[in-house]
């Protein structure tokens, strides 16, 4: 599936299960939080005029791997603010992740999108093996990312999801 653009929404399962109704032939991809089970996301990767009104839309820069964002997927969500230099730093990263010896153990794939609204928030979707691969990783030295802030804050907004069906 190739990628352009993914739009996200974010709310309790009865609004999430609402636009699941609404747009059945969106075939949305629906997620649980693994901080707080009664937060869900619903991701649209359609590609068609976007139907959400969260404001959450995401042009796809690039992608790493097989982009595995349906069934039995955990999902790192990492929304960071990124100056220009800044910009250049994480892209250096991501482009390392290329060698696979460089890559944090477990990441299956990632997806590197930029805010349609604003060029300098970014979101990284990482999919992961399991969760104890990025638990290890996101606590861990290694993880060049901690550097990136989100909105002025010093730390990146991190979220991580489980697939459930619909």
């Amino acid at each position: 599936m190739a990628l352009h653009e993914i739009n996200i929404a974010l709310g309790p399962e009865a609004t999430i299960n609402m636009l699941i109704e609404k747009y059945p032939e969106r075939h949305f991809l629906k997620y649980r939080s693994s901080d707080d089970h009664r937060k869900f996301m619903l991701l649209d990767v359609s590609g068609e005029k976007n139907v959400f009104q969260s404001g959450l839309n995401y042009r796809v820069i690039q992608t790493l791997g097989e982009v595995e964002l349906a069934e039995n997927a955990i999902l790192e969500l990492r929304y960071m603010t990124l100056d220009s230099d800044e910009q250049k730093v994480m892209q250096s990263i991501l482009d390392s992740w290329d060698d696979e010896k460089k890559r944090p153990l477990g990441l299956k794939s990632y997806v590197e999108l930029r805010s349609i609204k604003q060029d300098y928030e970014y979101l990284l979707i990482n999919s992961w093996e399991d969760e104890h691969d990025f638990l290890q990783w996101n606590n861990s030295s290694d993880n060049q990312l901690t550097q990136f802030g989100h909105a002025g804050n010093k730390a990146a907004v991190v979220n991580q999801y489980q697939s459930v069906g619909y």
